[in-house]
């Protein structure tokens, strides 16, 4: 299995992606706001771009929930912001979730762009993201969102804390190729971090910018390494836990 990192999702082409299966990261806070809304029992999460795209769904749907953020706060008119504290059981179980973020959502968007299969990924579910990627078998994409436009250490940390868990799955198994240098680079990174994550999103630009707004929580729920082994997979414009 060859692995690729992108450390920033504008930077993906079809080519990377072709027939791969694509893993997408932003810990802070996308992917384990939906990881989380997922684990607590929503009936789907509908990932879109734009503020506009999210009202025009719930105008024409029922038993919507509307989630997001911009410059990292709540959109006025929204429900929930992108904390994934809010998204509790009590809020979202058997409801669907529209949620639009500046990077996250964009970057989920972009991988479904000639990839075989998209994993909504985290350091809540990195062994599960590992075990699925192994139990698919395809060459591996790991797409970083990134922080406007920039490589985030959050992200660059839970793609090589993947790549751990695929090496500790695999034992000698199944063969990982590095496809590039920055995959060796993730993962002793990810190796400097292995004890606990939690330093990482502090150490971050991103991290330290949510704990000045009020959000130093969510950096210590988004760093819960393998806390559930839920694994959302992107289908036909829906976020959702596939069934046997």
């Amino acid at each position: 299995m060859k692995i690729d990192i992108i450390p920033v999702f504008g930077n993906i082409t079809r080519e990377q992606l072709n027939g791969k299966l694509a893993v997408v990261f932003d810990v802070l806070r996308a992917t384990t706001t939906i990881v989380t809304a997922v684990a607590n029992g929503c009936k789907e999460v509908v990932p879109v771009v734009t503020v506009e795209e999210a009202l025009a769904y719930a105008e024409n749907h029922t038993n919507v929930i509307l989630g997001g953020e911009r410059e990292s706060l709540l959109i006025p008119g929204f429900h929930l912001g992108n904390s994934p504290l809010e998204y509790t059981s009590e809020r979202v179980k058997g409801r669907t979730v529209v949620i639009t973020t500046t990077n996250g959502t964009h970057a989920i968007r972009r991988a479904t762009q000639g990839s075989a299969k998209v994993i909504i990924g985290s350091f809540l579910n990195a062994r599960g993201v590992a075990k699925e990627v192994l139990r698919t078998g395809n060459d591996l994409v790991l797409v970083c969102a990134g922080t406007r436009g920039k490589l985030s250490l959050e992200d660059t940390v839970v793609a090589g804390m993947v790549c751990r868990e695929l090496a500790k799955i695999a034992r000698g198994k199944e063969a990982l190729l590095p496809g590039s240098d920055l995959v060796v680079a993730a993962c002793r990174l990810a190796g400097f971090y292995k004890e606990d994550p939690l330093p990482a999103l502090k150490d971050s630009l991103h991290g330290q910018k949510l704990a000045a707004l009020g959000f130093a929580e969510d950096l210590a729920f988004c760093s819960r390494l393998n806390s559930t082994e839920v694994t959302p997979v992107f289908r036909d414009g829906r976020i959702i836990v596939e069934t046997e």
